[in-house]
């Protein structure tokens, strides 16, 4: 492309057009002056909006077409876009209104009122682009529009308010047709292409919606509906592409309808159903109506694999060889008229009867008009003529003046284009050339001479191609004609006249190009240069060569020169055209920003004259560069559609697809298009023709409209002159032909939507030739020839026909001569063979012997190959067709099935077979359902509400040890290493001490905060208490109004409850399955042992006599059909017969022969006996029965006769036992025969029994099978029924699913800002606690500079000069304040000027006697330098910290506010998530009542129905309540757990008793132990110190001086230090310099042996690879678990010693009453001094001493100890601090509880009766006095109350013990529980009951209590007091040493290693002393004294413990 060119040149860019004052032509210089005709192939468009007016639309105008006058009038739409659709309103109040849907940008709906044409209402915003369907329900006042792409919405209007009352998606293709149910209005149908679908406008509890239903064809094939018609059973008939009617039921094809014998109802779609009094009738395309009786398909019933209806229509229209697309009918409301119009979708207006009570009147056609597309027209050059060609090859021929169809006429084979030749070549000025898709070139002449009968007739004809022709055009002087073909060729005729002086057209020949042809163009000055436009985008120019003999012609009519073509290809440039149009554009852009940027400039500098602006930055674009869409080059070329030669030599073509909207120059020398003319207003527009009138030229668009441009004569790329006309239909109006008329007064235009608009030009003339009045007619010499077949072959066919039959005439002469020859060869050939016969046998030679030449046999193999491979290649089909059949039925009927059901049948037993179950495997779609399941969990799990964000608790830190004050500031990091290792070890103890002392306080802090609260429950225990309280006894019905859905009930869990079921049903009837199967083989294996034992009775028949033979009862034959379904499934034939081409190529054997060879061969290998050797069974029997001669018995004989008959055989031991007798036979030889006929017989009575039990096992095994079948069906079908109740509430929850998902969004996105808020505040609720201790921290800073200060100063003689220094108060800057604010600071000032001087006058030195005061600006005289420099030093350090502590205080009082605002807001996103979730919640209870509505089935026993009222009627269940009976379970079970727990808690209840006890001993002792150590140190210190120092100030004045006299010593050190740093440093700089010059040698051969090593690694490890794979090839790894072994022993010793160390401690645990063995982890060093904990306590008033120390206080009970005092403390200060903690420093908190805690103390120990208020004043004014009252004020009355409670609390805990006579009491107690439990469970060990007793409770003592307790007296009297109370305890049945023995083995077992048998002697005999000397037994005399009374097992009646 020239990019040099300028950019109006390059682009042809119009400019736009905003002012209709730019035009200079005006509008009306075009007008429609007619419309013949209409888009009649559109459904439905036609209207009758009165008795003689129908509307139609044509384009984008409406005719209005009046029958009895013959007119049409039309009127243009509003918008100009087209027409969607035209219906009316059936309703009789709305008769005078029809309905018309406009197309465009703006698609509307206008109500026209007729006859005035005005808009009554207008619908907007329906569809986006255009509609396809409108229609009125029933009542006429609810309508229904339809859009189209790309929206596809349907709309349910209220039509006289123009309002929406609802609105959906349809589909995702066209909607033809929409129907409103005339029975019910809720319900419409829509159908279209490929689909139907069925709407119903439900009230659902969410709202109005427009449910639909798509219709599933299922096994029907897809099919585009036209018409419908819903039945008032809401079933649905409809029609279908080949014609049949198809009922529809519930969204299913209910069966298909069609004629008797499978005819079709119609052989075309059907386009209209109606139905009246029973009485279907249906108008289909074919041109018939059928009315049809449909109460008989009502009661038809047609099997389930064949669900077709055939019926005969009653009654039958045939109205023509029409296209009905549209019926409407004259008198809708008149039920006696039948009348008709129709439209007809070939081209017109039909009038028709069907009138089924009278004779029909006789149908006639109204109008006439093309049908279907209108490729092209031509108008004549002499008269007001033209013709039209249709797509289906029709010609019309119209008289435009007088506006009507003269002539039609119709021919074989589509058209493609037709011309109507000039008069410079056609004399007559009528004759006509048309072009056709079947390859023919039909030459016509009109005859015109009689306008009354107007003739076409056919003069010449033309096949010049094999393929359509796609082109036809003429050259300017009319002397060659061109024809383009799809065969990528152009045939040239030449034209000229006859002798009749009718046009002449010679074949020349054909161009073949490399693309097909589309368009062509003729050169202005050469004739016979032409250029070819192609559909792939090639463009070539060819020079015709007119004089081409017959002999070039002679074989072909090839007479292509590729030197007379040239050729150029179009390359794609319309992305780089918008790319560099955005480019400019964006350049423009900048370009008139940076002006405006730039007079902004000016305008500032000219009002800021000495203004210094950086030009640079501020002309700087801020905006970023766009980013450019990709070029993009279309993958397929697009076609060319016209082309034309420009002024400047090149070619101007106009493309379609991506390309169009341009119209661009090409060259042929160049690669790409040199220029490129926008079409404003046309982009992406084809423009498809075009008509250059003068300086006009007037487009022809894709989208039906006509552009006239006016060309600029000094540019004619300058089209931005322009006018727009819509005339055809936007979305099928293309324009392809624009032509004038012979005066050019006229304008036609055809587009393919059926219409031509006639115009009426005023612009200028283009006259073509003069008119002529008179057409001459057809010279009588010329007479119509007969039309070429479609099969007729071309011309050039016909060249190569000719060539060929010559070729093969020759080919046959030939062929003639090599026969003679072959004739001559077998005469000699079989001479041979007959001398050969005569030869003898074995000098005959052999076939193969005379195969001379292999060539012969191969070629012959060759040839036997093929005929078998074209044998094959013939069955390939019928072999895969039956394959694929094969494949489909398996695929349908068995590829999802477990396995083949089968039937296993029972061997004898009159009974019926048990079959399996036809089961579906689940497969991958139920395992895929399984994995979404999954997903869904998760995305549910993220979508669940969370309560509130709880806050967080601070961090707990350890707080950090005082500092060090020793170091006087220094860092001590550089002061440590000087220490020497004495002193570091004092000063590590120091720190080691200071850190035990602040981890002790932590570690009480945090303990005291983990103590649970007495007066509260724990939370679990409330939490519980509540749930019991809300659910117990509250069974929650699911149809309650207050029944809470729960949040898992989700269409998840519903999916999860399905898939369970369907798993649980497919495992139970699975394993049913398995059972039959594993019958089926039981069946076979006794089958094969009942064949074997069958055999072997065979066997025995043969040698046993005829009366003896016992068959073997008969049994059922197995049906290997049922049993054995699958081997029916094995394919036993495969294709071929296994057969050789070399078995039968010498002709030796014949293919019966061989395929008889094939099968033996197979069966060669197949033995019925196998003998090994002579030793069998059978041949020793055979033989036995042989010798012996069995076959002489007859019989075999009774036991009786037997032995009559043996005994009268002579003795073993006789030799006539063995001698033969006259009949040639011994007598051993008789016994024998008689005892191996014996053993037969026995064996056949065996073998019969021992079948007949098999076989009857088999079959009851069968029967129980059976009656398990009946209960598996009967289970099966309660759980597919169940399986139904699921899914419809799954459907429910799946409907409701979208609603419920937004409603929680809502909720979630609510809760999400609370909690995000409740995060702010928490966060800002942790920073005002950090901002508190801070202050506190601060706080104590200044107090140890407080402390430090005066601890430094203390007792100097310039005290009071150095305080008054110190103690100054820092002032903040003054700020400028108004007025206001003066007085304020005026006063603050002066109040500060008076503290100054306070201040002033107490600065004075107190150790001078005079009133001089002392300047602080200088130093006097006597006071050290550095300590006046010290104070001022500290003095700044409080300064800044109470800065700190300023600023602190104002960030603590912002976060306050920031928390007061954030808590409003928190309540208002509280109160919005409460909203969403009862939206949420009641939303879910809604469609809970959808759910309830869903009826489920279950089965019940009469054992599970209660019924709680009186009466007798049991069968009324509808009020009965259905629940688990586990909840009633569950319920016993948790009172039985509580009985249990109770038990539980009584006893440890009693064992924490004695731990109690123990820890108040062991605490007493440790006080005594605590007070003596005490006591010790004081006295040790008293004896080293002679005071009681503390430790930790002695340490801190030995360190103090210690560093003081390093520091002293320091400065000559460091200079020593600093001479010795600076020869380190230069010593050091040489060493660098020598490393440096090192590393750079070392580097380079580490580099070097970095490459060498990693060469080694990689040598080495693929040598390591080898090596190992060679061992463990040739030595396989066996197995060493050695080393496992020995780790899992050393694993199981560890985990031995540690349960035996955990079994130990848990003794000592439980153990509570015995010492504990304390193992410390480190132990003190008794050298060490002992730690003295003081605390430093500001002193506010030294002088007042504390109460306690009054002369009154010794009259007071007396105090506590120590420890109690401690608790009391802890819990004062931690109540201090929480109330008043934030108001004060932490110190005066320990203050003040340190005081109130020994107040408290005191009226706590005192204190006896209960709170009251007279008690709480006197604590209020008593606390006062201690506590400041600016803090005693936050104190409530009941805090105080709760504070002295707890006090209170503590001393009632330590006075409380523990009463052992209760324990023991109670463990007798639950000894007695025992014993009961066990009687009740049937315990027969159980005998001696007082041993049982006694050995339980002994059981129980050891554990409790100590070893010493046990053995006291006090034990023993108490346990025999207990003892005695029971009067059924016998103190003899008391056995000791079992009680010992069971007493060590519990001990043993528990751990009890302090137990031994002397204190259990000691303690069981004194039991039985003592209770034998209370009871006083007396002994009988009959009884020895030792004699005990043993209690046994009785059953009595009584109550109490059966003793």
């Amino acid at each position: 492309m020239d990019a040099s060119q300028p950019e109006s040149e390059l682009l042809g860019e119009e400019e736009e057009v905003d002012n209709e004052e730019h035009i200079s032509f005006p509008r009306d210089i075009i007008s429609v002056e007619h419309s013949f005709g209409y888009d009649c192939k559109k459904l439905f468009n036609l209207v009758l909006v009165d008795s003689d007016t129908l509307v139609f639309g044509s384009g984008n105008f409406l005719n209005y077409f009046s029958i009895s006058r013959q007119e049409i009038s039309f009127q243009e739409t509003i918008y100009g876009c087209g027409i969607g659709f035209i219906t009316k309103n059936e309703h009789p109040d709305y008769t005078n209104l029809f309905t018309v849907g406009e197309n465009g940008p703006r698609p509307t709906i206008f109500i026209y009122e007729y006859p005035s044409l005005n808009v009554r209402i207008k619908l907007l915003n329906a569809a986006k682009t255009c509609f396809t369907a409108g229609s009125y329900n029933k009542t006429g006042e609810l309508f229904a529009s339809q859009a189209g792409y790309p929206d596809f919405i349907i709309t349910i209007w209220r039509w006289e308010k123009a309002e929406v009352v609802l609105r959906a998606k349809s589909f995702q293709s066209d909607i033809l047709f929409v129907h409103f149910s005339e029975h019910n209005p809720i319900l419409l149908c829509s159908s279209g292409i490929s689909h139907i679908k069925f709407w119903k406008m439900a009230n659902t509890f969410t709202g109005l919606k427009l449910k639909g239903d798509l219709g599933r064809f299922g096994k029907t094939d897809f099919s585009d509906i036209y018409a419908m018609y819903m039945l008032s059973d809401e079933n649905v008939i409809s029609g279908s592409d080949w014609g049949n009617m198809l009922l529809w039921q519930a969204g299913l094809i209910k069966f298909e309808i069609c004629r008797k014998g499978r005819k079709p109802c119609h052989t075309k779609p059907i386009s209209r159903i109606t139905m009246k009094n029973g009485e279907v009738t249906t108008v289909g395309m074919d041109g018939y109506v059928r009315v049809w009786y449909w109460e008989t398909v009502d009661l038809a019933d047609p099997p389930e694999d064949d669900l077709f209806v055939e019926i005969d229509p009653i009654y039958e229209f045939k109205i023509a060889d029409v296209e009905l697309r549209c019926m409407q009918k004259i008198h809708p409301f008149d039920e006696s008229d039948f009348t008709h119009y129709a439209q007809d979708g070939n081209g017109g207006i039909w009038f028709c009867d069907i009138n089924t009570y009278d004779v029909p009147q006789k149908p006639r056609k109204l109008y006439s008009c093309i049908g279907g597309k209108v490729l092209t027209s031509q108008m004549s050059p002499v008269s007001p003529h033209f013709l039209c060609m249709s797509e289906n090859g029709k010609l019309f021929v119209y008289e435009y003046e007088e506006q009507r169809l003269i002539l039609e006429k119709q021919f074989p084979a589509d058209g493609v284009d037709v011309l109507w030749l000039d008069t410079q070549i056609s004399v007559k000025g009528t004759e006509i050339v048309a072009a056709f898709k079947d390859g023919i070139l039909r030459q016509l002449y009109l005859d015109l001479s009689n306008m009354e009968r107007p003739t076409m007739t056919r003069v010449r004809a033309f096949k010049a191609h094999t393929s359509p022709i796609t082109g036809l055009t003429v050259n300017r002087t009319s002397s060659l004609l061109l024809t383009g073909s799809a065969d990528k060729s152009i045939f040239i005729y030449q034209l000229s006249r006859d002798e009749n002086q009718l046009v002449d057209m010679h074949p020349l020949g054909f161009v073949q190009f490399a693309a097909i042809p589309n368009c062509f163009y003729w050169h202005e000055e050469e004739p016979t240069v032409v250029l070819v436009g192609c559909k792939s985008g090639e463009l070539y120019e060819y020079n015709i060569r007119t004089e081409v003999t017959e002999e070039e012609t002679y074989l072909s009519y090839n007479i292509t020169e590729n030197s007379r073509m040239r050729s150029t290809k179009f390359a794609s440039i319309k992305s780089r055209i918008r790319r560099e149009i955005n480019r400019e554009n964006a350049k423009k852009r900048k370009e008139r920003k940076r002006e405006r940027k730039m007079h902004e400039v000016e305008k500032l500098k000219k009002a800021n004259p000495g203004l210094q602006i950086d030009m640079e930055s501020a002309l700087a674009d801020s905006e970023p560069d766009e980013e450019e869409e990709a070029l993009h080059i279309p993958a397929v070329p697009n076609a060319i559609i016209w082309m034309r030669y420009t002024e400047r030599n090149t070619i101007w073509v106009s493309m379609a697809g991506y390309d169009a909207g341009y119209v661009y120059e090409l060259e042929f020398d160049a690669p790409e298009p040199t220029y490129a003319t926008i079409i404003a207003d046309g982009d992406d527009m084809e423009i498809h023709s075009y008509c250059i009138i003068d300086d006009f030229i007037i487009f022809g668009l894709m989208n039906g409209r006509l552009r006239i441009n006016r060309i600029n004569p000094d540019n004619f790329t300058d089209l931005s002159e322009y006018r727009i006309y819509p005339m055809h239909d936007g979305l099928k109006g293309t324009i392809p032909k624009i032509d004038t008329s012979f005066n050019g007064e006229h304008l036609l235009s055809v587009g393919f939507d059926g219409n031509v608009f006639l115009h009426k030009w005023y612009g200028p003339k283009l006259v073509k030739n003069r008119r002529r009045d008179n057409l001459p007619p057809l010279p009588a010499e010329v007479s119509q020839i007969p039309d070429i077949d479609e099969e007729a072959p071309s011309l050039e066919q016909e060249k190569i026909n000719a060539e060929l039959r010559r070729q093969q005439e020759a080919a046959e002469a030939h062929d003639r001569d090599v026969l003679n020859k072959i004739g001559l060869l077998q005469n000699v050939y079989f001479d041979i063979i007959k001398h050969n016969d005569e030869l003898p046998p074995g000098l005959r030679a052999k076939d193969t012997d005379l195969m001379l030449d292999d060539r012969i046999t191969r070629q012959i193999r060759d040839e036997l190959q093929a005929e078998l491979d074209d044998v094959r290649e013939d069955l390939a089909y019928d072999l895969e067709f039956a394959q694929v059949g094969h494949l489909k039925l398996y695929n349908h009927f068995l590829k999802d099935l477990v396995q083949v059901p089968i039937t296993v049948n029972p061997l004898r037993a009159d009974v019926p077979g048990v079959s399996t179950f036809r089961l579906q495997a689940l497969g991958e779609e139920h395992e895929q359902i399984k994995r979404d399941i999954e997903e869904r969990l998760k995305r549910e799990h993220d979508m669940g509400l969370h309560d509130l964000v709880v806050a967080e608790r601070s961090d707990e830190s350890i707080g950090e040890p005082p500092p060090e004050a020793f170091f006087f500031g220094r860092d001590p990091r550089s002061i440590e290493p000087r220490f020497s290792k004495k002193m570091m070890r004092l000063l590590n103890r120091y720190r080691k001490r200071q850190l035990f002392e602040v981890r002790r306080i932590f570690d009480w802090d945090k303990l005291e905060r983990q103590k649970p609260d007495p007066n509260r429950n724990h939370p679990d225990d409330d939490a519980q208490i509540e749930d019991a309280k809300r659910n117990m006894g509250d069974f929650k019905l699911k149809i309650g109004a207050d029944y809470e859905p729960k949040s898992e009930e989700t269409l998840t869990q519903k999916y999860i409850e399905i898939v369970q079921c369907r798993e649980q049903y497919f495992d139970m009837v699975e394993s049913f399955n398995q059972m039959v199967l594993e019958l089926r083989e039981r069946k076979g294996e006794l089958e094969q042992f009942i064949n074997a034992k069958a055999k072997r009775l065979e066997v025995i028949h043969s040698y046993l006599p005829e009366p003896d033979r016992q068959p073997m009862a008969p049994m059922q034959k197995t049906d290997m059909d049922l049993e054995y379904p699958e081997l029916n499934l094995i394919e036993l034939y495969t294709p071929g017969c296994g057969a050789d081409i070399d078995d039968i190529l010498t002709l030796e054997r014949t293919v019966d022969q061989v395929v008889f060879q094939q099968t033996m061969r197979s069966t060669a290998n197949i033995s019925l006996y196998s003998m090994h050797g002579l030793d069998v069974p059978e041949l020793h029997e055979n033989c036995a029965f042989t010798m012996l001669q069995i076959s002489k018995l007859e019989k075999s004989l009774p036991n009786d006769e037997l032995t009559e008959e043996l005994l009268k055989l002579p003795p073993i031991s006789d030799p006539a036992y063995f001698e033969r007798n006259e009949d040639n036979e011994a007598p051993y030889q008789v016994e024998i025969r008689h005892r191996w006929l014996r053993h037969l017989l026995i064996e056949q009575a065996a073998i019969r029994l021992e079948v007949d039990e098999e076989v009857q096992q088999f079959d009851k095994a069968l029967a129980k099978l059976q009656v398990r079948r009946f209960h598996v069906k009967l289970d099966a079908e309660f759980m597919n029924a169940y399986m139904n109740t699921q899914n419809q509430e799954l459907y429910i929850l799946r409907d409701s699913e979208e609603i419920e998902t937004q409603l929680l969004l809502n909720a979630k996105m609510a809760m999400s800002t609370r909690n995000e808020l409740q995060v702010v505040i928490n966060t800002t609720n942790r920073q005002l606690d950090e901002l508190r201790r801070n202050i506190d921290k601060l706080g104590e800073q200044i107090t140890a500079v407080q402390v430090l200060f005066s601890t430094t100063v203390k007792g100097h003689k310039f005290f009071d000069f150095l305080r008054r220094i110190f103690k100054k108060k820092w002032r903040p800057p003054k700020v400028a304040r108004g007025d206001d604010e003066s007085s304020s600071s005026s006063s603050s000032s002066s109040s500060s000027s008076s503290e100054d001087a306070q201040a002033d006058n107490k600065s004075l030195d107190s150790l001078d006697m005079t009133t001089i005061r002392l300047d602080e600006a200088t130093c006097p005289t006597g006071l050290d330098r550095s300590l006046y420099e010290l104070a001022f030093a500290m003095r700044s350090e409080r300064h800044e910290l109470e800065r700190n502590v300023r600023d602190l205080q104002r960030d603590v009082e912002n976060k306050r506010k920031e928390i007061a605002d954030m808590q409003i807001k928190m309540k208002f996103h509280e109160e919005v998530y409460q909203r969403e979730k009862n939206a949420l919640l009641q939303f879910r209870r809604n469609r809970q009542q959808e759910v309830n509505k869903v009826h489920i089935s279950a089965v019940l026993r009469m054992d599970q129905l209660q019924h709680f009222y009186e009466g007798d009627d049991y069968r009324d269940l509808s009020k009965a309540i259905l629940f688990d009976a586990d909840m009633l379970v569950e319920l016993r079970r948790r009172a039985d757990q509580l009985s249990e727990e109770t038990q539980a808690t009584k006893r440890w209840h009693r064992i924490n008793f004695i731990h109690l006890r123990r820890m108040n001993t062991d605490i007493k002792f440790m006080r005594f132990e605590i007070t003596r150590l005490e006591e010790e140190i004081r006295q040790a210190m008293m004896k080293k110190f002679g005071i009681i120092v503390n430790l930790d100030e002695l340490e801190e004045e030995v360190l103090r001086r210690y560093i003081f006299d390093l520091e002293t010593n320091a400065e000559d050190e460091l200079m020593a230090l600093e001479k010795e740093l600076l020869e380190k440093q230069k010593e050091l700089s040489r060493c660098e310099e020598e490393l440096v010059l090192e590393t750079q040698n070392n580097t380079e051969k580490v580099n070097i042996m970095t490459v060498l090593r990693e060469e080694k690694n990689i040598l080495c490890t693929l040598l390591d690879i080898q090596n190992r794979n060679y061992e463990k090839w040739s030595n396989p790894n066996a197995l060493n678990l050695s080393y496992d072994i020995e780790k899992l022993r050393g694993i199981e010793k560890s985990l031995l010693d540690q349960i035996e160390c955990l079994e130990r401690e848990i003794c000592a645990l439980r153990l509570k009453s015995k010492p504990l063995q304390i193992n410390y982890e480190f132990e003190i060093d008794p050298n060490a001094p002992p730690q003295v904990n003081s605390e430093i306590m500001p002193n506010e008033d030294p002088m007042v001493c504390p109460a306690i120390l009054n002369v009154d206080a010794y009259m007071l009970p007396p105090m506590p100890d120590e420890f109690i005092m401690d608790r009391v403390h802890t819990i004062v200060q931690k109540s201090f601090n929480r109330l008043f903690g934030r108001n004060t420093t932490p110190e005066n908190v320990r203050k003040f509880a340190q005081r109130s805690s020994l107040y408290l103390c005191q009226a706590a120990y005192s204190f006896q009766g209960r709170y009251t208020d007279r008690i709480a004043e006197c604590i209020t004014e008593h606390l006062q006095t201690i506590v400041p009252k600016k803090y005693f004020i936050l104190i409530s009355s009941e805090e105080l109350r709760k504070l002295f409670n707890e006090v209170v609390a503590v001393f009632d805990y330590e006075r409380s013990d523990v009463n052992t006579e209760e324990l023991i009491s109670g463990i007798f107690d639950h000894a007695k529980d025992s014993l009961c439990a066990h009687i009740h469970l049937g315990d027969a060990e159980v005998v001696n009951r007082t041993h049982f007793i006694v050995s339980h409770m002994f059981k129980e003592l050891i554990e409790v209590l100590p070893l010493e307790e046990f053995q006291s007296d006090e034990t023993l009297r108490m346990i025999v007091d207990v003892l005695e109370r029971e009067p059924m305890v016998d103190p003899r049945a008391i056995g000791v040493e079992l009680l010992i023995e069971s007493t060590l083995q519990h001990a043993q077992e528990n751990l009890l290693d302090g137990i031994t048998a002397v204190p259990v002697r000691k303690l069981g005999s004194s039991i039985q002393r003592d209770l034998i000397k209370r009871r006083q037994y007396k002994q009988p005399s009959c009884e020895s004294p030792m004699s005990v009374r043993i209690a046994t097992k009785k059953h009595g009646h009584g109550t109490g413990l059966p003793f």
